[in-house]
C-alpha cells in the first residue's frame, strides 16, 4: 500500500490531470460499493461528495449522469489532490490511492511546469527583431511595422533604394529579414508568421525572376494572402521590380510596377501612399523622422540648440557664403547680356552681415548701368 505522504506536486487542482488519469479515477469510483468504510462513508463517489459537503440535490443530480465521478470534479474546481487523497483514506479506498497516486503526481508536475512556461511567455514576449530588444527595454512594448519586405538577395541593390526612400525619406518603419532579425531564432518560419500576422500591415513582396525561385517566399505570399482573405482586408502590396511571371494568385492585385514608369505618377510617391497608415498624419510622419534625424546627427542638433527659435535654415547657415547674382546689362538693341564682375571688385569672401551685402550689390548695378549709358552716348556721337 503507498503511502499518501508524499505530497510534492499534488497540491495541484484535479482538473489540471490527463484525460486517461480522470478515467481511472471515474472507472473505480463511479461503481456503487454496498458496504461503508469503518467511518460510515460511502465507498464511491458519493463517498467524496459527502466528504466534500455538496448539497443533496447537486448530489442528485450528478446521480443521474453516465459519470457520476467526472461531473462531480468539473463542478468542484477547487479540490486538489492532497484533499482526494484523504478522502479516500477515510472512505478505505486505497487500492484507488495505489493506483492513481503516481500518475497524479506526474501528470500535476508537468502541469505546473506548463504553467510557468505559459506565465513566462506572456511576462517576456518572444523578441524577434533587434528593434524589439530597444524597445522593450524602454517601454515593454514591441515594434510595429508598417510592411515586412519580402526578397531575393540578388535584388538587394533595389531593396537598399525601397528602404532608402521609404525609411530615411518618409519615416516609414519596415522589417527585413536579413537586417532586423536577432540571431538564435530556433524557428524562422514561426518568427516570419507571427510577425506578418500581428505586427507588420503589410507585406511589401518584390517580384522578380531570382524572387519566384525561393520556395521560402512563396510560402510567405501565400499565408499573406489567405491572412488578408481571412481578416477581409488588404494585407499583400505588390511590386513588380523586373518582369517575371507572377503567381495566378496576384496577377489580379493591382501592383507598384517599377518595369511601367511614365510622367503621370511618381512610383515612389505610390509606394509611400500605399503603405502609409491612415491614423498618422504626414505630418506626424515627418515630425518623427526629424526627431530620429535628429538624434542620430548631434552637429546638427547642437546648431539648433545655439539658435534662439531652436531652427537652422539653409540661409543663415550659409550667409557667410553668399555669392551675389549676375548683373543683367542692356546692349543698343535692348537685348539682355552677361554682365561679368570686374577682377577688382570680386566677391569679398566673408560678407559680414547681409546688409553688406544689398549695399554691394547696389553698388556694383550702378556702376553697370552707369557704364552702360556712357557706351551708349559714344555710340550716338560716332553715328
Amino acid at each position: 500500500m503507498a503511502s499518501c505522504d508524499n505530497t510534492a506536486h499534488l497540491d495541484g487542482y484535479l482538473s489540471s490531470l490527463r484525460a486517461p488519469t480522470l478515467a481511472t479515477l471515474s472507472n473505480m469510483l463511479n461503481p456503487t460499493k454496498v458496504l461503508l468504510s469503518d467511518d460510515g462513508h460511502f465507498r464511491d463517489w458519493r463517498g467524496v461528495a459527502e466528504l466534500m459537503g455538496v448539497d443533496m440535490l447537486i448530489i442528485q443530480n450528478v446521480e443521474r449522469t453516465s459519470n457520476p465521478f467526472g461531473s462531480l470534479i468539473s463542478q468542484a474546481k477547487n479540490l486538489t489532490a492532497n484533499k482526494l487523497l484523504e478522502y479516500l483514506e477515510k472512505m478505505d479506498r486505497y487500492d484507488v490511492i495505489d493506483d492513481t497516486i503516481t500518475v497524479m503526481e506526474n501528470d500535476l508536475y508537468l502541469a505546473s511546469r506548463q504553467n510557468i512556461s505559459n506565465r513566462t511567455k506572456a511576462e517576456f514576449p518572444q523578441l524577434v527583431t533587434i528593434g524589439d530588444q530597444e524597445c522593450y527595454s524602454e517601454n515593454g512594448n514591441l515594434v510595429q511595422y508598417d510592411a515586412f519586405v519580402l526578397y531575393a538577395r540578388e535584388d538587394q541593390e533595389f531593396v537598399d533604394r525601397v528602404v532608402e526612400k521609404m525609411e530615411g525619406e518618409y519615416g516609414m518603419k519596415l522589417c527585413l529579414k536579413e537586417r532586423d532579425f536577432i540571431a538564435g531564432l530556433p524557428f524562422e518560419h514561426q518568427a516570419v508568421t507571427e510577425l506578418i500576422s500581428n505586427r507588420c500591415r503589410f507585406v511589401l513582396p518584390i517580384f522578380s525572376p531570382n524572387f519566384l525561385n525561393s520556395e521560402d517566399n512563396k510560402f510567405v505570399v501565400n499565408f499573406s494572402e489567405a491572412l488578408g482573405i481571412e481578416r477581409g482586408c488588404r494585407k499583400i502590396v505588390p511590386c513588380l521590380y523586373q518582369q517575371c511571371d507572377l503567381p495566378k494568385s496576384v496577377r489580379y492585385y493591382t501592383r507598384l510596377d517599377f518595369t511601367r514608369q511614365n510622367p503621370y505618377w511618381d512610383f515612389w510617391d505610390k509606394m509611400k501612399k500605399s503603405l502609409a497608415d491612415p491614423s498618422v498624419s504626414p505630418s506626424e510622419r515627418m515630425s518623427k523622422l526629424d526627431a530620429l534625424t535628429t538624434e542620430s546627427n548631434p552637429e546638427k542638433k547642437d546648431l539648433a540648440q545655439s539658435s534662439p527659435n531652436g531652427d537652422i535654415s539653409e540661409k543663415s547657415k550659409y550667409s557667410s557664403k553668399l555669392v551675389p547674382p549676375i548683373c543683367p546689362k542692356s546692349n543698343i538693341n535692348g537685348e539682355l547680356k552677361e554682365n561679368k564682375v570686374p577682377q577688382d571688385e570680386a566677391v569679398p569672401q566673408e560678407l559680414q552681415t547681409t546688409r553688406e551685402t544689398k549695399h554691394w550689390l547696389k553698388k556694383i548695378w550702378k556702376k553697370s548701368k552707369k557704364k552702360s549709358t556712357e557706351k551708349q552716348k559714344v555710340k550716338v556721337l560716332a553715328f
